[in-house]
């Protein structure tokens, strides 16, 4: 590392223009000064032990026990269910959780095509499937994020320290979204379309630096079409599996290479614009071919919109930690060189949080995990700047190491997803942040069948019982590829279902309008329905009825 002073950023470099990749002249500047391009080195390249190797390994080590935990929050049942309707009938599956007919879906990704063809090939169930797809998701982070920073300085130590920075430098409090990668939010939702898409974005972004020729320290990419188009094509394959299994995400990745690409315009030539454009076609083509929805038919959602607004509130509460650290450094590479592609990217997606705001559709708050992320990558590049020797002399790398460890306690409430709350001291459980995790439906398998619908009301029934392959009158989530008017019917009629002056004759109606021939009653619902179609099966331990309804 480049031995600098004990100040309050790290001095700044020269920074030199970005030069064509094959061209044999001066590389961008890196972060540690120039190095001469190094071969990948073989065999011997790939097994080498490098400290950021060992750090990666050491995550694995805690989070692939996660993956085969698996704690159910969340998301999970949602993605499980449209696993289950793609598994059953790949051409034209059903409605993700409510029994209507398939007329597609934008849950119909091809993250989840991919899992049911995991699930077709496993003979596993969806849920199962999930823990597959978990360990994949970890794998692609962990070694995404990697070539990312590799690609943007050649400093050893830099990756080590970014992905601690990914997980820990957040804020006081732990928020739990999918694609908001905190320790806590990233083990919950190890198995997610967002993990997924954070995992192949930073190899898009890493694989993009390297064939502007932006990367300081690697061999130059071959400037054979041979090679070129492939991975023209490759990239192109990659946007598009990530801009349909996660938009948000998708959004998030296209202002990244937008902000590499910004930066590199200058020796951008024709044939390269020509190779860009190939991978522009392969993605379109991608999304105009998807065969279970369009995205030219997706309109903007009230109920999204409403949903997220929660996103801007307490913004220093859950990303202080970055906020405070990433700012100064986002400057200071801002000061060193205005082209530069955190620098860039961080405004691209600050402009689009902001506009969510500004505009009252708040979804584009989804944004934000980006915005976090360019902070993080600032400070940890900034940090890894300074020897080890001395970070506890260096102001701001003195402040990171305090908010790294104080991060890293906000994030130790994932522990009790592996280990019972019961094996650590009380003064830890009381003052650790945790979401418990949910109990899951197995229970009611001894009774249900795939394809069951059930009447049932409260978050947990509804998000979880479409996991197992059943469905619910009402539909947990919004689907925007279903008339809001035909959701919003089938939560009335739900909610006058379990109303205490509903008659039995009513709720009949409603089961058979339905076709539903289970209830599932919480015990917040009140009283058991009496009647001869009323029969009660069992009942679970946390005190859930499921009844049996008897066709007349």
């Amino acid at each position: 590392m480049t031995d600098t002073a004990a100040s309050s950023l790290p001095t700044p470099e020269t920074s030199l223009d970005p030069v064509r990749s094959g061209s044999g002249s001066s590389p961008l500047g890196s972060e540690d000064g120039f190095r001469a391009p190094q071969s990948a080195g073989g065999l011997r390249g790939l097994f080498r032990i490098t400290p950021y190797r060992i750090t990666g390994l050491l995550f694995l080590l805690f989070l692939v026990p996660m993956a085969a935990r698996l704690p159910w929050s969340g998301d999970i049942g949602q993605h499980a269910s449209t696993i289950w309707r793609l598994r059953e009938n790949l051409s034209h599956p059903t409605s993700p959780m409510i029994d209507l007919p398939g007329d597609g879906s934008p849950y119909f990704s091809p993250y989840q095509l991919f899992g049911a063809l995991v699930s077709l090939a496993t003979g596993l169930v969806p849920l199962k499937t999930l823990h597959l797809l978990a360990v994949m998701n970890i794998v692609l982070v962990i070694t995404g994020l990697g070539a990312l920073v590799r690609a943007l300085t050649p400093n050893r130590w830099a990756p080590v320290v970014a992905l601690f920075a990914y997980f820990f430098l957040w804020g006081v409090d732990v928020s739990v979204w999918s694609g908001y990668e905190s320790f806590v939010s990233f083990s919950l939702g190890l198995s997610y379309p967002s993990a997924f898409g954070a995992g192949v974005m930073f190899w898009i972004w890493a694989l993009t630096l390297r064939l502007l020729g932006r990367v300081p320290d690697r061999a130059p990419l071959s400037d054979s079409l041979l090679v070129r188009i492939p991975l023209h094509l490759l990239l192109g394959a990659a946007l598009f599996a990530v801009l349909l299994s996660h938009p948000f995400t998708g959004i998030v990745l296209c202002m990244g290479m937008a902000g590499i690409m910004i930066g590199s315009l200058r020796v951008i030539v024709l044939r390269d614009w020509l190779l860009w454009a190939l991978s522009a076609a392969a993605v379109t083509v991608g999304v105009l071919a998807w065969p279970y929805w369009s995205v030219l038919e997706l309109k903007q959602s009230a109920a999204l919109d409403d949903m997220h607004r929660g996103l801007y509130n307490h913004p220093l509460n859950w990303f202080g930690f970055a906020l405070l650290l990433g700012l100064p450094a986002m400057v200071a590479r801002f000061r060193r060189n205005r082209l530069d592609p955190v620098v860039l990217t961080f405004a691209l997606i600050g402009a689009t949080v902001a506009y969510g705001w500004f505009s009252g559709h708040y979804s584009w708050g989804r944004a934000y995990p980006g915005v976090i992320l360019m902070l993080q990558l600032a400070a940890a590049l900034e940090a890894a700047r300074v020897p080890w020797r001395q970070w506890t002399r260096n102001y701001f790398t003195g402040i990171m190491a305090i908010c790294l460890v104080f991060g890293m306690w906000v994030q130790s409430g994932v522990m009790f997803y592996l280990v019972p709350k019961s094996h650590f001291p009380k003064g830890v459980v009381e003052n650790v942040q945790a979401w418990n995790p949910w109990p899951g439906y197995t229970w009611a398998g001894k009774y249900l069948k795939y394809g069951d619908v059930v009447m049932a009301t409260g978050e947990r029934p509804l998000v979880q019982l479409p996991a197992y392959g059943y469905y619910t009158v009402e539909a947990g989530y919004p689907d925007p590829a279903i008339d809001q008017a035909v959701l919003d019917q089938r939560k009335k009629d739900t909610d006058e279902f379990f109303a205490k002056n509903t008659t039995n004759t009513r709720k009949t109606e409603l089961l058979r309008q339905y076709h539903a021939d289970w209830v599932m009653l919480l015990p917040k619902d009140g009283e058991v329905p009496t009647g001869p179609e009323f029969q009660v099966v069992t009942k679970s331990p946390q005190g859930e009825y499921l009844i049996k309804v008897s066709k007349p």
